[in-house]
């Protein structure tokens, strides 16, 4: 008799679990959530597909040189690989002078836009480059500011905050509280359905961000997956307790996510410390994970990895309890 008791509260629980990720999935975040990657894809292939240009620095004339003495005369052509120290050019001044131009990053010539011994002006385009694009340029242009700054959050707001105060909305919350399931194990039911819809969504995210780049890609998204998977925990947990707390919980985690993880994270003191961001960030920055990252904030004095991985996981622990315990004894209507 207890088996069946609890064979049938299991199942009870997994339907909960199985209509809230279905719910959650087909719904109205998830077309604004589609909207939100599709234009981080396209900055991503944006961004992959720039070139960069060498322009020139005063009113002269051009010459094209491999080595780094313009009495050469082997010419840079298209096809050439070059790095950040090449100098690709020498601009002859008006009074005598000549001035190298360096590459300025490591990649391929893919166009070069004037002539050997022609005249140009100042900041005329001389070199184009297709750069070569490594896991640090990944990490420091696209991943910390576009997808761990704001599209994580965003994310994880418009699955957890809208949970609950979704079933409110729709006046179902109360049949649910009607049946013989436990509010305890109905939250966590419907904790489960969010957090792995969530981190489905975010670890696909990343993955179709990190992949077009290559090998250099992959080892960034080896790195950057246990950040995400953890961080994106931690955003479920406080997320899904603002939804079982207030009504609007989608206009409260909204305000979270853009004043304070986005402007408080990025400043100096103590004050980013109430972040999830501050601790994923600082985790990502750590030595240890070699990714050569480092906070372009004075005083930013991120935390060790093994404090960030501390913080976030009992910061996950303490939402799921708290939220647990706010949604056991709140009445609903």
């Amino acid at each position: 008799m207890k088996k069946t008791l609890q064979f049938s509260l299991f199942s009870s629980c997994f339907q909960v679990f199985r209509l809230t990720l279905r719910r959650q999935f087909f719904s109205r975040q998830t077309i604004v959530i589609t909207v939100l990657l599709g234009l981080a894809l396209s900055i991503t292939m944006v961004w992959l597909v720039s070139d960069s240009y060498v322009r020139s620095p005063m009113r002269g004339t051009t010459t094209y040189s491999r080595a780094l003495s313009p009495e050469t005369n082997a010419y840079y052509v298209v096809g050439d690989r070059v790095d950040a120290e090449s100098v690709v050019c020498f601009v002859q001044g008006r009074r005598g002078g000549k001035r190298g131009k360096k590459a300025g990053v490591s990649g391929v010539i893919s166009e070069i836009k004037t002539e050997n011994d022609k005249k140009v002006r100042p900041r005329e385009t001389l070199v184009r480059i297709q750069p070569d694009r490594t896991g640090l340029q990944l990490a420091s242009e696209i991943l910390s500011p576009l997808f761990m700054g704001f599209l994580l959050p965003i994310i994880s707001l418009g699955y957890a905050s809208g949970a609950i105060s979704g079933e409110r909305a729709n006046r179902t919350l109360v049949y649910l509280l009607s049946t013989s399931i436990p509010r305890p194990l109905i939250y966590c039911s419907l904790y489960a359905a969010v957090l792995l819809l969530t981190l489905a969504v975010t670890l696909s995210c990343l993955a179709s961000i990190c992949l077009p780049i290559g090998v250099n890609g992959i080892n960034t998204l080896y790195k950057y997956a246990p950040v995400v998977f953890v961080s994106t925990t931690s955003y479920v947990s406080l997320f899904l307790l603002f939804s079982a707390w207030v009504r609007r919980a989608t206009f409260l985690a909204l305000a979270y996510a853009l004043m304070i993880e986005t402007l408080t994270a990025n400043m100096p003191g103590v004050v980013k410390s109430i972040t999830v961001s501050f601790y994923a960030n600082s985790w990502l920055y750590d030595k240890t994970l070699e990714l050569g990252l480092e906070p372009n904030i004075p005083a930013y004095n991120p935390v060790m990895a093994g404090t960030s991985q501390i913080v976030l996981i009992l910061a996950s622990v303490i939402f799921l309890t708290v939220g647990m315990w706010v949604f056991s004894r709140k009445e609903y209507d």
